[in-house]
């Protein structure tokens, strides 16, 4: 930034100011320096030109001060917003995954459900088939005669096995494993 040499008049006299700004902005801040001058003097008649100078710069002062100070309470609070912001930021993180996660539980679960209800469909048909078959096989078996009817479950007949070798032999599942009744796979 080169520097340059700027004229300006504050209250009948003229200052050379050397600055890297702008002429037009030196020129207003020259003008707020006389205004604040001008309303210093016209506050009280008996001060002399230096002490409405030193009135306007103590005004400026007070001004600057309170500009920062407010600079400082707004970069805080802009502070605790970005802290906010990244707490916030961290809890949105936190939730996705969370919800990742539970978007593949429930995937699995759907899943686990559609396999028990393809079990379902297969049991019932398997009972279906079943019922059918007894029904069948109670058609096909003559009616016993009284001496069957009196031999059954006496010792040494084996009239019990012979009626189980007619009867379908039943699967037993379970709905929560790959295990049947008896602990198999």
């Amino acid at each position: 930034m080169t520097k340059k040499r700027v004229s300006v008049q504050i209250e009948g006299r003229s200052y050379a100011v050397i600055t890297g700004e702008d002429e037009k902005y030196v020129q207003n801040v020259a003008n707020e320096v006389t205004s604040r001058i001008r309303n210093a003097a016209q506050t009280s008649k008996h001060l002399d030109t230096r002490d409405c100078a030193v009135l306007a710069a103590l005004d400026f002062c007070d001004d600057r001060n309170k500009e920062r100070k407010k600079n400082k309470e707004i970069v805080g609070k802009a502070d605790k917003i970005i802290q906010n912001t990244n707490e916030l930021n961290r809890s949105c993180k936190e939730y996705k995954e969370r919800l990742a996660e539970a978007i593949n539980e429930n995937t699995s679960l759907v899943r686990k459900i559609r396999e028990l209800e393809d079990k379902v469909k297969l049991l019932t048909g398997e009972n279906a088939e079943l019922r059918i078959a007894v029904k069948n096989s109670q058609k096909q078996q003559p009616e016993k005669s009284a001496t069957e009817a009196k031999t059954e479950g006496v010792p040494g007949k084996n009239t019990v096995n012979n009626q189980n070798r007619n009867k379908p032999q039943m699967k037993q599942y379970s709905f929560f494993g790959n295990e049947d009744k008896n602990g198999k796979k």
